[in-house]
């Protein structure tokens, strides 16, 4: 009697473990969202993951794994390991037609567009004797932006170069841009008068209106490092410092044009003319979290001629690699227009050597930003 027992026992063992094998994941459904598209390094978020059994077969143990890069710290959360990846596993005892979400803290500490592309599914057959996997694939992404600098110290010289331009140039007047009602002189046109002022002050009057020169800024970001030591964090500033610019100059509703060397995926370009268009601060922020310091640079100055912008449009050159010939480039690139040249340097290293012959002119200003080392 106990043989048979014995036998029944390892029969039906057999037969769950060889269904268990084949149906334990059908049902199974594994989600993973970040709680938003799209935030700046620094900040935080949260990754959710959602475990679905949409069968009635319980799954007593279940193991979700995934990896992703590690500059995506989720910091005091168990079961992470980190490595040239951080991976994450969680165990789950799924219920029949239950669904569990688990809310996962993160910081974002560097910028870069985080992919999470497929989830690792485990669970084991009966006594545990042996270990069943899975992989489901997941679309989780998220663009971390590129952290938002202090330019404090660099917006006042843009407003008042760019006030500089505008008093420079005088464009026609806008017509629906009106300012003041003034009295009449000989040299003003008739379609100027205003005549219900004119009643009623008994003088003639005409409208004035602002010039409509539309204020314009072009940013020019050099982002090689490829010397044999490494400047990765003049690099990030100066990243920091070109996109902090480009969203505080739209606020002010100038118009912003943007360039710059890294090398890009095939097809895409590096840059766009000044424009107004909010869409593309999205699109320059976007650019700046994909790209990636180890795909190299092209040579700077052969992006200096690259777009082709108006006489009144201001030069903004942000650079760690300034050298006497770049200099030289800049200056040619820039003509007679205003320009501000940023120079991130480490703290306490002023520009020395050849670069003390490097003076800021009547139309070339140059800030240096000091920046500590990590």
């Amino acid at each position: 009697m106990i043989l048979y027992f014995l036998l029944a026992v390892g029969l039906v063992t057999a037969l769950w473990n060889l269904y268990y094998k084949h149906f334990w994941a059908k049902n199974i459904t594994v989600l993973l969202r970040f709680e938003t598209d799209a935030l700046y390094a620094g900040e935080e978020t949260k990754l959710y993951e959602v475990i679905e059994n949409r069968g009635a077969m319980p799954v007593p143990v279940l193991e979700v794994g995934f990896h992703t890069r590690k500059e995506l710290d989720f910091a005091g959360a168990d079961n992470t390991n980190v490595s040239d990846y951080i991976y994450k596993r969680d165990i789950f005892a799924v219920l029949g037609r239950q669904k569990i979400t688990r809310e996962i803290p993160l910081k974002c500490t560097r910028r870069g567009h985080y992919e999470i592309r497929e989830a690792e599914l485990a669970t084991h057959s009966l006594l545990y004797r042996k270990r069943l996997g899975k992989e489901l694939e997941s679309n989780a992404a998220i663009y971390v932006y590129p952290r938002m600098a202090n330019v404090s110290d660099i917006m006042p010289l843009c407003e008042r170069m760019l006030g500089t331009l505008q008093c420079a140039k005088r464009l026609y007047e806008d017509p629906f841009a009106f300012r003041t009602i003034r009295d009449y002189t000989t040299d003003d046109p008739m379609k100027a008068i205003n005549w219900k002022a004119s009643a009623k002050t008994g003088t003639l009057m005409v409208n004035t209106f602002d010039s409509a020169l539309s204020q314009k800024a072009m940013l020019f970001l050099d982002v090689e490092d490829s010397g044999i030591l490494k400047y990765q964090d003049l690099v990030e500033e100066s990243i920091s410092i070109a996109a902090s610019l480009a969203r505080r100059l739209l606020r002010r509703g100038i118009e912003v044009g943007f360039c710059f060397n890294g090398s890009t995926a095939a097809g895409q370009e590096s840059g766009f003319a000044p424009t107004n268009k909010k869409e593309m601060l999205i699109r320059m922020e976007r650019m700046l979290a994909e790209y990636q310091t180890v795909n190299g640079a092209h040579p700077f100055g052969a992006e200096l001629n690259k777009y082709s912008v108006p006489a009144d449009t201001l030069l903004i050159f942000i650079t760690k690699n300034l050298s006497l010939a770049l200099f030289d480039a800049i200056k040619r690139r820039a003509g007679e227009s205003q320009t501000i040249l940023v120079c991130p340097v480490y703290r306490g290293e002023a520009l020395q050597g050849e670069f003390s012959h490097i003076k800021s002119s009547k139309n070339v200003r140059i800030l240096v930003r000091e920046v500590d080392r990590e």
